[in-house]
């Protein structure tokens, strides 16, 4: 039994599929099922479903303990590169666009100078899929909205985000200081998709508010979705902090009940914490810090 086929098989677990679990980890997909099929040989079990990749009973067995093993094999390795001064290192981060385009600038400038030696990887996904890959150690850190309600991971607060209706700038409503929700039952809607944490939040207020947007557009992208609004498109919830002086075609107002959405960051709660790790929380903290007593974001 050998970690490369543990990994391969924990990959297609994980992905669902042999051409993910390939993709994911740049093989081909035949050695991606050879890999599976030498574990399933040396063992004299079936581990999982060919047509659907469910585990079967050994399979789960062997996941669970597989996972374990290559978590504590890739920390081994991760203690050992950061117990060698000379030798550059990595610290991938995951993060959503806007956190990273608005939030991060100046901890990623202020790192670089601090860790020349450490390669910074930036990955931006939605909150649930940097959760993933932080448990299964693929991300060192995730700066992501919380709760992730996952014991495997270590959850700190960093700021609130404040959501409020983006307008354009010649709209009705922009010269409002504040509008109640019912009143924005006719105005057509640029909405986030319900699989980023943000968008589910705004969600679950509407069915509480037994509110029904007249939607035109979802999407993922805070960008994407302030652009249309520009264009006079439709109307939109985002983060306040997203929409900058430069943004001189829309108008933000407040909106009564909007939740206030709580970013964090996550690690793993069994793994080994690198240099680099601490020193990033360090400029993440000190950022707060300085924003503490000002208007939140």
């Amino acid at each position: 039994m050998n970690l490369e086929a543990l990994r391969c098989f924990c990959a297609v677990i994980e992905e669902g599929s042999f051409r993910a679990a390939a993709d994911r980890l740049h093989r081909s997909q035949p050695a991606i099922s050879q890999q599976v099929k030498s574990l399933e040989k040396e063992l004299g079990q079936v581990l999982l479903e060919r047509k659907t990749c469910r585990m079967t009973p050994m399979g789960s067995l062997l996941y669970d303990r597989a996972r374990h093993i290559l978590n504590e094999t890739e920390g081994l390795a991760r203690e050992l590169e950061d117990f060698d001064e000379a030798q550059a290192g990595e610290l991938r981060v995951g993060t959503s666009d806007t956190t990273a385009l608005y939030v991060l600038p100046e901890v990623v400038r202020q790192f670089a100078q601090t860790m020349p030696q450490t390669h910074l990887a930036m990955v931006n996904r939605p909150s649930r899929a940097i959760a993933e890959q932080v448990a299964r150690g693929e991300l060192d850190l995730g700066i992501v909205t919380l709760p992730v309600d996952n014991d495997e991971l270590i959850e700190r607060d960093l700021f609130e985000q404040h959501l409020a209706l983006v307008v354009p700038v010649d709209h009705a409503l922009a010269s409002r200081n504040r509008v109640n929700l019912s009143e924005l039952r006719e105005e057509p809607f640029l909405l986030l998709n319900a699989n980023t944490r943000t968008g589910s939040v705004l969600r679950a207020l509407f069915t509480r508010e037994a509110f029904t947007p007249q939607v035109v557009l979802d999407s993922g992208s805070f960008e994407v979705i302030k652009r249309y609004v520009g264009e006079g498109i439709g109307v939109a919830f985002l983060p306040r902090i997203a929409v900058t002086p430069e943004d001189r075609r829309l108008a933000t107002v407040n909106v009564s009940g909007l939740p206030r959405v709580r970013i964090g960051v996550i690690q793993r709660r069994h793994a080994y914490h690198t240099k680099a790790e601490r020193a990033f929380l360090e400029l993440l903290d000190a950022q707060r810090n300085r924003h503490k007593g000002k208007p939140a974001i």
